[in-house]
């Protein structure tokens, strides 16, 4: 799979975030965290309502034990439809975005939800940002 820079240095956030949350795997409320993360860096407004500190406080804190972290089958599944929906192009972090949501365990659903922010909503808006199509939205 190809990213874009911005996609790579979200991947690379979210890992950060997962491991400093002690968590076993890299889940999609790591990926929001590293999209949110990114998208301060460079300024992107798409998630500019995301707090990560109240992401963070949603999310089970645990002691790290420095074993390297595996993507949860979510995560791999938003990797998936980003990367098949960027047709054999790079990935970019809008695209990631909407495959993060559309999958329906997703926990960063959740934890969007339970911060007051409309998925859906949040979806549409990196689908009209999104160079190529993305996926359709499972969940509301």
């Amino acid at each position: 799979m190809r990213l874009t820079s911005r996609s790579s240095r979200s991947l690379d956030l979210a890992r950060t975030e997962a491991l400093a949350l002690g968590a076993g795997t890299i889940g999609t409320a790591h990926l929001l965290l590293g999209l949110v993360r990114e998208g301060r860096e460079s300024g992107d407004p798409l998630l500019a309502g995301v707090d990560p500190d109240r992401v963070r406080g949603l999310l089970p804190l645990r002691p790290p034990d420095g074993a390297p972290l595996p993507l949860s089958p979510g995560a791999a599944a938003a990797l998936t439809v980003a990367a098949r929906d960027a047709a054999g192009g790079r990935v970019d972090a809008a695209q990631l975005l909407a495959a993060v949501l559309t999958h329906p365990t997703s926990t960063a659903v959740d934890v969007l939800e339970r911060l007051g922010t409309d998925p859906g909503h949040l979806w549409a808006r990196a689908r009209s940002a999104a160079p190529a199509p993305v996926p359709v939205l499972v969940r509301h």
